[in-house]
């Protein structure tokens, strides 16, 4: 009689063998109703997104929705183990802290986008520097070129002096 190998035992084999030696196994803790209970407050929470479409998405949710009672229940398991894996991670660890970070600054930039001011700048005026630390210099001298654009909180004090603002 052959010995027993888990099921990851061959895919780890293969992705170490494919060049991510960082790859390790990993011990589950409790049995696969267990796990998953351990994970539907995060489930019910709203914090797993799926596509709206996929080709797999229907036997996939089939799976999870009559589990335990169901024949198959591999990805319900990996699931569960998946989520339980997230959460072992110290923040801003690999790929999910990189993409949690790209997130924060795609949304810090889209905010100061909107919060963004144009300003004409005064006659005689060569050179600004704003309370946010923003050196700002005029690279015009022509009429109707001399415009700056900063943020409206850089922008306040400067409107306070006189400085018009010009429309998008």
């Amino acid at each position: 009689m052959l010995p027993r190998i888990p099921s990851g035992t061959q895919l780890i084999q293969d992705l170490i063998e494919e060049g991510l030696s960082a790859v390790h196994a990993m011990k589950p803790d409790g049995d696969k109703i267990m796990r998953l209970h351990a994970q539907t407050a995060t489930i019910e929470n709203g914090f797993v997104h799926l596509p709206t479409s996929a080709p797999w998405l229907t036997d996939y949710l089939h799976e999870l929705t009559i589990f335990p009672n169901g024949r198959h229940d591999d990805q319900v398991d990996s699931t569960a183990q998946a989520l339980a894996w997230t959460k072992l991670r110290p923040p801003g660890w690999g790929t999910f802290g990189y993409y949690r970070l790209l997130c924060e600054r795609l949304e810090a930039e889209r905010i100061a986008e909107a919060t963004m001011v144009r300003l004409r700048i005064p006659d005689g005026v060569t050179y600004v520097h704003t309370f946010s630390g923003n050196p700002i210099r005029a690279t015009s001298n022509r009429p109707g070129h001399r415009i700056i654009e900063l943020s409206a909180e850089d922008a306040a004090p400067l409107k306070r002096a006189g400085w018009t603002e010009v429309e998008r």
